[in-house]
């Protein structure tokens, strides 16, 4: 078993990685760079797993594996079967993180489930009027979103902040793919990921 020291320099230094990772990855959205993201974009998850110890934990790894592989679909998100990658990758990355969530104790409280319940249907009708080609992939997704954030809810500190984030992110994307104004876009797309990067960072360290 790893001593306190090592576990704590791995900490420190999956911080700084993931920090840097991070910021490739938001500066190569901000200057329309897809070669930065293509670099920094796929390693975001693999720290995140070194950071956790995800080889101990099959679902965690699982989860992690299937966010990297959305995460890689959506460099570019305006382009529909990417786009559709990307969601169906990522509800399964919802799904292994409800199961964990549940396994550390949080349960569905009504007072949770109501209102992110009528974010999700708010999302959903946006969607479908906006944008009707990705429609039941978001509203597929959604449901996953919906359970997790649920559960997220009745979590700790991390859980909350991560599964509050989550929502907040994958709003925007909806807003980003229905709005024709390409200011607009650029800024919301900056917005997602560094909404994505948070949630996804305090969620794993929750599970965790």
């Amino acid at each position: 078993m790893p001593s306190g020291s090592s576990v704590t320099l791995v900490r420190r230094a999956t911080a700084l990685a993931y920090a840097v990772a991070a910021a490739g990855t938001i500066v190569g959205a901000a200057t329309h760079r897809p070669v930065v993201q293509t670099v920094c974009k796929p390693l975001l998850m693999p720290i995140l797993a070194v950071r956790s110890g995800a080889h101990r934990s099959p679902l965690l790894a699982a989860g992690l594996s299937a966010a990297t592989l959305g995460d890689v679909a959506m460099i570019d998100p305006d382009d529909d079967r990417r786009f559709t990658l990307g969601a169906s990758s990522f509800a399964v990355m919802q799904g292994c993180w409800s199961v964990l969530l549940y396994r550390n104790g949080s349960r569905a409280r009504p007072r949770h489930a109501l209102l992110r319940a009528a974010g999700w249907a708010g999302g959903a009708v946006l969607a479908t009027r906006r944008a009707p080609t990705i429609a039941p992939v978001s509203t597929a997704y959604g449901v996953a979103l919906g359970a997790m954030s649920v559960l997220g809810a009745d979590g700790d500190t991390r859980a909350v902040v991560g599964s509050t984030l989550f929502t907040v992110s994958d709003g925007m994307v909806l807003v980003r793919r229905t709005t024709a104004d390409a200011r607009l876009r650029d800024v919301l797309e900056v917005a997602v990921l560094a909404t994505y990067i948070g949630a996804q960072y305090a969620l794993v360290d929750s599970l965790t």
